[in-house]
């Protein structure tokens, strides 16, 4: 059943899913958000959970977060909501805190970006407006639909499900416009095709691999923690391939490029396909451990199997310059460059002149076996290897038990002087 909401005259019409004809289960979202829709719904507000959740549960899959808009200004929510916090100065949004730390977050629909394509990024987006212009101003097609909690149907201003049916990350209008308004959106389109193994839009895809280096206009440590994430999230080896094809891995890392255009992305798909694995066996994976995968094929082009003796300068050498490009951390620089330097000294085990168990003592020697476990699992000899360091460590510790907390004595008052008793 398709319909036509209020006041349709004065924007366009979306469709609307009816319950019947879409897979989306009230018994699918959080407890939490439904009460925080629910109230808001009595309080006579529009509410509607917005973006990946909406997608992610269309898709069949378990939302990572549970969004939700509304007509609702900041104030209105936080006096309906007693564990209401707002944050933000350029846009202001809703914290509602539940237990356990779980928190929903609420934002007021937000008018279309006054960005008219040709004086630069957004600087100012704290108008609101309504549910039409909220669902134009977002990035993309399949992360503009709502799901309304008062008749259950799925609200589509933009063709989402029809993107969403063909596997296509679309930008909403003009990709030129919307790239140029954030940068940044063309590395979130790739981390999105990658999550979702869809493709980006071919007009998307040929504004990028034209205009790649604007990436840089956009604000670098969004740029980094765009890339943790894509690498991160069990889908690096998609994200690496998207970025190589569209030309964002040559404007990002022309070093990692340069060696894939002379090897191939062999040793790339091979590691970070290893790293994919272990995210998805439940394993939490650090910010170094997925960049230093990025970064090992590279760093053993260069330096190979030397046998120096000062490593840590030759994985200085290598990654510094990428590093510092996407302004990684200093401490999280440190780690990289010692377990680089360490996987030359681990796959040496049976062949170098040093003693192994020197590194066993080394305090990063944990963070260097974890890289080696995942280069070493693609070969056999690899894989022997990783037994013999497994070895040499010797059984993990058991856990000390918890030391009993002696019993507080109770205080006591000043002794009565002399033979007086005590009361």
């Amino acid at each position: 059943m398709h319909s036509r909401p209020e006041n349709s005259a004065h924007h366009p019409e979306p469709s609307i899913i009816s319950r019947a004809e879409h897979s989306i289960s009230r018994s699918s979202i959080d407890s939490d958000a439904l009460k925080v829709l629910y109230r808001l719904h009595r309080h006579g507000h529009i509410a509607y959970l917005v973006g990946g959740g909406v997608r992610d549960l269309l898709l069949g899959k378990k939302p990572k977060d549970f969004d939700i808009s509304t007509s609702a200004h900041p104030h209105e929510i936080k006096k309906i909501f007693g564990n209401c916090r707002l944050i933000g100065r350029r846009f202001r949004l809703a914290h509602i805190y539940f237990r356990g730390g779980k928190i929903i977050e609420v934002s007021t629909f937000r008018t279309i970006s006054e960005f008219n394509g040709e004086d630069g990024p957004v600087t100012s987006d704290n108008t609101f407006g309504t549910p039409w212009e909220d669902a134009f101003r977002r990035d993309f097609t399949v992360n503009a639909l709502f799901y309304n909690i008062s008749d259950f149907t799925v609200i589509d201003y933009v063709h989402g499900l029809r993107d969403l049916e063909n596997g296509v990350v679309r930008c909403i209008g003009v990709p030129e416009v919307r790239f140029r308004e954030d940068p940044i959106r063309m590395l979130r389109g790739v981390r999105f095709a990658a999550l979702l193994d869809f493709d980006l839009d071919p007009e998307s895809k040929r504004y990028i691999l034209k205009n790649s280096g604007d990436i840089w206009e956009g604000a670098t440590p969004r740029i980094l923690e765009e890339i943790i994430r894509m690498i991160g999230r069990g889908t690096a080896a998609r994200a690496f391939h998207h970025l190589h094809e569209i030309g964002l891995l040559s404007s990002l890392f022309p070093e990692i490029d340069q060696h894939v255009r002379m090897q191939g992305t062999g040793p790339y798909d091979e590691i970070l396909s290893r790293l994919d694995q272990r995210f998805h066996s439940g394993e939490a994976l650090d910010p170094w451990l997925t960049l230093a995968c990025l970064f090992y094929p590279y760093f053993h082009f260069i330096f190979g199997p030397s046998s120096g003796d000062d490593l840590a300068k030759l994985a200085r050498d290598a990654i510094s310059p990428v590093c510092q490009r996407i302004q990684v951390p200093k401490r999280m620089q440190d780690i990289i460059r010692q377990v680089l330097a360490a996987q030359i000294r681990l796959f040496g085990l049976h062949g170098q002149r040093f003693k192994p168990r020197t590194i066993l003592r080394k305090a990063y020697f944990r963070d260097a076996f974890t890289l080696f476990e995942i280069l070493g699992s693609l070969t056999p000899e690899g894989r022997k290897l990783i037994g013999d360091w497994e070895k040499l460590q010797g059984p993990s510790p058991s856990p000390k038990p918890a030391r009993k907390r002696p019993r507080r004595r109770r205080k006591r008052g000043p002794r009565p002087p002399g033979n007086a008793p005590v009361r």
